[in-house]
């Protein structure tokens, strides 16, 4: 009992230690040509954190998946390994239904198997209501054990082949599918997914993702938990975090302790690093138009000017609407008002807001320092009577 708790403030305190910004931040660079990603270091962050958290014996039952969507580039760890999918699959069968909506075939109000379609979403979703999944499978023509799994490889770019016999059958999932699903509903966004991060938004508003992320940028998130009749224990979480500019993580854990903190301690470490690759697009876009050439005047003969080419999309810096946390109403289709568009992200209130936020994160972390401290000096104490106790018996 002391050495969880003990682990479940080690986790805690990571986290905050990593928004603190009482650890080195991580690192975005990356070599020339090699993507906006640095693989090698993000892996090496996980094998390290896998080590200090004593999942080494059961690493290959820890998935991840992230993507950074002002790019789309992707990291992936042990990522191919298919686990029962648990709750998981009621997001893209959403998402099916959704697409039905945005075509007029379906709208909120219709009955599907006696339930309106905006009921089985929103109790599915929120609530992870089990009898409201298997009626919108059904409604698609799905199995109760496939559960429409052929029907939702549409959402990645992954072959047909990568998909072993279990995800047609029973719903196993790999975080790199999941993972290219969530990143799928993000960019169709309300327009072609009615409702459904809208209703992500809302679900598990004090857990997995939020346990970090609450208070400072919208989560929609969708957890899976199931035990198998052999004994597996399955517990999955899928998210996309309204960072300045969003992310996708995936975290699918099999047999795995203490789960939600593990998956909250790297959902941190990952919306730590998306700041960083915010910083680097941004100086990717100056160094860009510093080196543009600049436009050519017209001479004395009246020649027309040569065409001006713009920055590329692909490098360009996210604008202020982008960098503003959407509310939950927003959030399904991140828009911002002309009020929040007129705040920067380098400005100083920003920045002083930030250094509040900074030393708040400070005193809480000395705080539970204290505590872990406490906590380790009465388990020393109760060990060492035990072991008087135990010698006074011999």
């Amino acid at each position: 009992m002391m050495k969880t708790m003990i682990r479940k403030l080690f986790c805690l305190l990571f986290s905050l230690c990593l928004f603190a910004g009482l650890f080195p931040a991580a690192s975005a660079a990356a070599a020339e040509g090699e993507g906006l990603l640095d693989d090698a270091y993000l892996t090496e962050w996980m094998d390290t954190y896998i080590r200090s958290q004593d999942l080494a014996h059961n690493w290959q039952d820890f998935s991840v998946g992230f993507c950074y969507t002002a790019t789309g580039d992707a990291w992936y760890y042990n990522a191919d390994v298919f686990m029962y999918s648990a709750s998981l699959y009621k997001v893209p069968v959403s998402m099916l239904m959704a697409e039905k909506e945005a075509a007029g075939e379906l709208s909120q109000s219709d009955s599907v198997l006696g339930y309106s379609l905006e009921y089985l979403e929103t109790s599915a979703l929120v609530y992870s209501n089990n009898d409201s999944g298997h009626a919108m499978v059904s409604y698609l023509g799905g199995t109760y054990q496939g559960k429409c799994s052929d029907m939702c490889i549409q959402y990645t770019d992954l072959e047909q082949s990568y998909f072993v016999k279990d995800f047609f059958d029973f719903s196993y999932y790999s975080a790199r599918f999941m993972t290219q699903v969530m990143t799928t509903l993000y960019m169709g966004g309300e327009e072609r997914f009615p409702h459904v991060i809208e209703h992500l938004l809302q679900a598990q508003p004090d857990a997995y993702m939020n346990i970090t992320m609450k208070g400072r940028w919208s989560v929609a998130q969708k957890y899976g938990a199931y035990e198998e009749n052999n004994g597996n224990n399955n517990n999955h979480i899928a998210a996309i975090i309204y960072t300045p500019t969003p992310i996708v993580v995936v975290v699918m854990t099999r047999n795995v302790g203490s789960y939600q903190d593990h998956m909250a301690a790297v959902g941190a470490f990952l919306a730590k690093y998306a700041l960083e690759l915010d910083e680097k697009m941004a100086e990717r876009a100056q160094q860009q138009t510093e080196t543009e050439p600049l436009p050519v005047e017209l001479d004395a003969a009246g020649e027309t000017e040569p065409a001006h080419t713009d920055v590329p999309d692909a490098i360009s810096t996210p604008n202020e609407a982008e960098v503003q946390a959407p509310t939950q109403e927003e959030s399904a289709l991140p828009q911002t008002s002309e009020a929040e568009e007129e705040a920067t992200p380098f400005s100083g209130e920003l920045q002083a807001e930030n250094q509040a936020a900074r030393m708040k994160s400070v005193f809480v972390l000395a705080a539970l320092v204290l505590l872990l401290v406490v906590l380790v000096a009465v388990y020393a104490i109760r060990a060492r009577a035990r072991r008087r106790l135990v010698t006074r018996r011999r």
